[in-house]
């Protein structure tokens, strides 16, 4: 199930809803999210020259890529402004044990056009992402009209967490000013 919404602007919000069983929940495109205060950033002061993608980040990321060259899309660019939006709701759904769209993402993320959201748990990398390739809702993110990505994971017992953010625009921002 798609649905777009359309917002003041020309914005568009879009989500989809599903359930794998790979997956205890999987939920693409847009919007909502208890995020935390903490940072998993290392250091004082000039914090955002220290932020870096962790391994599981860069596994989606280049499988992403990798699929929608191989669909004859372009590849999309890594965001940091997405990733550190995508890695605080990844944390919230590690602490609190869930999955769910951070149904706020239209207000975290600024200056953006469209944005998508692809969210879910399971094992490592490469299992949880051929679960996201058997969803066709996750599947239409992932080849989507995109240009930017940012993706945060978390890793709590066996589990690993994961927000993908889609976006149309270079460097939308965050409310957080980070990194």
């Amino acid at each position: 199930m798609r649905t777009a919404r359309a917002l003041p602007g020309g914005k568009r919000l879009s989500w989809a809803l599903v359930g794998l069983s790979v997956v205890s929940a999987l939920t693409p495109m847009t919007s909502g999210s208890h995020a935390t205060a903490s940072t998993d950033l290392i250091g004082g002061g000039k914090e955002s020259a220290k932020y870096r993608y962790r391994g599981s980040e860069k596994c989606f990321m280049r499988k992403v890529n990798r699929v929608r060259a191989s669909h004859g899309q372009r590849r999309l660019n890594w965001d940091k402004q997405l990733g550190y939006v995508a890695r605080r709701h990844a944390r919230t759904l590690a602490n609190q044990g869930g999955v769910w769209h951070d149904q706020n993402l239209g207000r975290r993320v600024t200056r953006w056009r469209t944005l998508g959201q692809n969210t879910g748990a399971g094992g490592k990398c490469r299992r949880l992402f051929r679960s996201f390739m058997a969803s066709a809702p996750h599947r239409a993110n992932i080849l989507g009209h995109w240009r930017f990505i940012g993706v945060g994971t978390k890793w709590k017992g066996h589990r690993l967490y994961v927000q993908t953010i889609f976006e149309s625009r270079r460097n939308p921002g965050n409310v957080w000013s980070w990194p």
